[in-house]
């Protein structure tokens, strides 16, 4: 992610964690609202598809690389997502991740509209071993623009499959801002290849934006790939996973027709992330759904 995105996306969180669950809001999500209707327990999530997007960990990241990745590695994490790579080389990080035997399947950073830059960018995520590039960020008036994101996001994807390597696209709550009747997340889902494009579903921010995610999985199965796991707090601020009112054992219970593969643990303040990983690990770990 590049500094501009990254400040643009600090911004948009810092207003957006100050507000609440839109009133009316479905909540066939949430932990309180389904007791008894859970399905039957005894599934887990594979452990080798637990990991954590750095962005989590980006204070401390800035402090030591190495200290970092070594201390989720012991919690148990398998995998990262990257958000930067902290003036590393991606030979250095692709090296430390082989050590640390951590997997990297994919990365948040700007798509470039520019294709030598694209290329240079997956050739830096095939060297870390990954599967996709994820766009992690993008907000627009119009659906005009959502229109051309979709365009750019197949075009990207196309260059990526030559590549060996795909495109995704991560949600906040404003995909799902209605503009004259259409949802720029429905857009999206409706304009991409899905030979070319995936979507990484962030949990939170589409339950925060009064969306059932297994609605999405109704309309798109299969192109959810990838995910994003926070904890919610009854106002709607953040908390670490398995806090709140979010009921994640109903949300996996679909995850086979959702074609989730990875589980990347977030939390977008930071009031404690060495807390925030371990204690939400643990929680994944030990679901049952």
């Amino acid at each position: 992610m590049d500094r501009s995105t990254a400040r643009n996306r600090r911004d948009f969180l810092r207003a957006a964690t100050g507000t609440v669950l839109a009133a009316g809001a479905s909540t066939a999500w949430m932990g309180t609202a389904v007791a008894g209707q859970t399905p039957a327990r005894g599934r887990h999530l594979p452990p080798n598809k637990i990991g954590i997007q750095l962005y989590t960990m980006r204070s401390l990241m800035s402090e030591s690389v190495e200290d970092t990745l070594t201390f989720l590695s012991r919690v148990g994490y398998a995998e990262v997502e990257f958000a930067g790579l902290y003036g590393y080389s991606p030979e250095r990080m692709r090296d430390l991740l082989r050590h640390l035997k951590l997997q990297a399947p994919a990365s948040h950073d700007s798509i470039p509209s520019n294709q030598d830059q694209l290329e240079q960018l997956l050739e830096q995520a095939r060297t870390l071993g990954q599967r996709w590039v994820v766009l992690p960020y993008f907000a627009a008036d119009t659906l005009k623009e959502y229109h051309q994101l979709a365009e750019r996001l197949n075009w990207a994807g196309d260059i990526a499959r030559r590549h060996g390597l795909r495109v995704g696209y991560h949600n906040h709550a404003h995909e799902f801002d209605s503009f004259g009747g259409t949802r720029p997340y429905d857009l999206l889902l409706r304009e991409t290849d899905p030979h070319l494009v995936d979507f990484e579903l962030d949990i939170y921010w589409a339950i925060k934006a009064g969306v059932d995610p297994t609605d999405l999985f109704d309309r798109a199965p299969g192109r959810f790939p990838l995910s994003h796991v926070k904890g919610m707090s009854a106002d709607g601020s953040f908390a670490d996973v398995g806090e709140g009112v979010l009921d994640y054992g109903r949300i996996f219970a679909e995850k086979e027709r959702a074609g989730m593969q990875h589980y990347f643990v977030e939390r977008d303040d930071l009031p404690h992330p060495k807390e925030t990983a371990r204690d939400s690990y643990r929680h994944l770990r030990q679901l049952t759904f």
